[in-house]
């Protein structure tokens, strides 16, 4: 009995050393796939993209105008400037006839007599415009010559307004200019590409070339009350 367990232990023994002979032995090369290792992507970050440079902003001309072509002179006609027909029937616009003269005169012998009657109280103006293509270029501003007589009252101003392209776009001066009794005033619009002159433009080549129209306007905000002549002389471009 004392053998056969013996027998038994050595039996088991050496199934357990065969077992773990086997489980140790190599399998021949070659038999395994060796999978590679997996590359983590590198996320590049992006560049930051460089704004493209803008090509510089034109900028006025500082040069004193040198020379100068004059366009209307109301010599004996009013050289197709009109009081526009839908004025007449607006209440705030003032302006009620308008008439060659030679009571006064910026230059040559003539000027363009506007009768006004300004009330006070509120904005008028009156106003007179020109219909007709114009090109401008290369001119650098547009000009006329404003007077009102010695006894008109201060507060008077003016401005002029161009109607510019296909779209027919009006464009009026940012400033207006006031006027003084018993003196000639230049009222002006620099025209060049670049130029701050204009409201809500800013003119390029096409601006001074397509003129549709070209407005004179005399203001009066509230005050003062004046009902009497303003005289239009010398409308002109310069360079």
């Amino acid at each position: 009995m004392h053998r056969r367990i013996v027998y038994a232990v050595v039996v088991c023994l050496l199934i357990s050393i065969a077992f773990v002979g086997c489980a140790k032995k190599e399998e021949p090369a070659g038999k395994y796939t060796v999978t590679p290792k997996k590359e983590v992507p590198q996320v590049k970050t992006p560049q930051a993209t460089q704004p493209s440079e803008e090509a510089p902003r034109p900028v006025p001309s500082q040069k004193p105008i040198s020379e100068e072509r004059v366009l209307f002179s109301f010599e004996g006609t009013t050289d197709g400037f009109e009081i526009p027909f839908w004025t007449l029937e607006k209440e705030d616009h003032v302006a009620d006839s308008i008439e060659s003269t030679q009571e006064f005169a910026s230059e040559g012998n003539a000027s363009l007599k506007v009768n006004c009657d300004f009330p006070g109280k509120s904005w008028t103006a009156a106003l007179v415009e020109l219909e007709q293509y114009l090109d401008f270029s290369p001119y650098r501003e547009v000009a006329v010559d404003i007077y009102i007589p010695p006894d008109a009252p201060l507060g008077l101003r003016a401005k002029l307004i161009l109607t510019v392209g296909d779209d027919w776009r009006f464009t009026e001066m940012t400033r207006t200019i006031p006027l003084v009794p018993g003196k000639w005033v230049k009222v002006s619009g620099n025209i060049e590409p670049g130029s701050y002159d204009w409201k809500r433009t800013v003119p390029d080549e096409s601006f001074r070339q397509d003129v549709r129209k070209i407005v004179v306007r005399i203001e009066s905000n509230r005050v003062p009350v004046y009902k009497g002549p303003v005289y239009i002389d010398n409308i002109r471009i310069g360079k």
